[in-house]
């Protein structure tokens, strides 16, 4: 297990171990708070950020940060990263044995490192990923578009997939449609404000609710829960 950051960041710099290194100007490194509450990881480094070597910083990063700011958040209160370190060559999609290679060299250490509460997901090709390497059904394209905005549970960790920024920028989706979607994480930071006199917990106790609702509502996005509004 890799632990020194600043040695892990060079590693991924002077990556040499599958075709992107050949087209790439950057092998772009993940930036933000360490340990965070919550990781988000997109796909790839765009043009932009594979001239300058910086996370989202092109018309995508614009776009999440006025997202983070619509819930009074800001990168220095997250961590930020992409499965696939180098840019895409004519952003084309990502094959997997290039996913499988950043994975293991790099992505899965860096969750390590980094030891989220929550990962989320941004975007079809890094929730499927990331699905298949923490052993959860993989959807497909029609499948997915229900799981954006919910909860997965898979080796102890938290898996909230949501739409990329990027959908914004490609007109697929309009800015206050993708802001309700990232509302969800408000209700991430802090357990619900009326857990305690709730009855779900004694309903936990009694065996009637597993773990995974109480982590799903009490303690995610419990603006969803059908007790929430009682």
């Amino acid at each position: 297990m890799i632990t020194d950051y600043t040695e892990f960041c060079e590693q991924i710099k002077n990556c040499k171990s599958c075709r992107l290194e050949q087209t790439r100007n950057n092998a772009v490194c993940g930036e933000g708070i360490i340990p965070t509450k919550l990781m988000f990881i997109a796909q790839a480094p765009g043009r932009t950020e594979d001239k300058k070597g910086k996370m989202f910083i092109g018309p995508s990063g614009k776009i999440f940060d006025q997202l983070l700011c619509s819930i009074g958040l800001n990168r220095n209160e997250i961590y930020l990263t992409n499965l696939l370190k180098c840019f895409l060559p004519k952003c084309r999609k990502p094959r997997h044995d290039e996913m499988n290679i950043c994975y293991n060299n790099f992505l899965k250490h860096e969750i390590g490192i980094v030891k989220p509460e929550i990962i989320i997901t941004l975007g079809f090709h890094v929730t499927r990923y990331i699905f298949e390497a923490y052993n959860l059904p993989i959807p497909n394209k029609f499948e997915i578009k229900n799981m954006f905005g919910k909860i997965f549970f898979a080796k102890n960790q938290k898996i909230l997939p949501l739409k990329h920024p990027a959908t914004i920028v490609h007109k697929s989706k309009s800015f206050d449609n993708l802001k309700q979607d990232y509302q969800i994480l408000k209700t991430l930071l802090n357990p619900c404000p009326k857990l305690k006199e709730c009855k779900i917990p004694k309903q936990y106790k009694k065996g009637l609710l597993t773990e995974d609702y109480i982590e799903q509502f009490c303690y995610g996005i419990w603006e969803k829960c059908k007790y929430y509004d009682f």
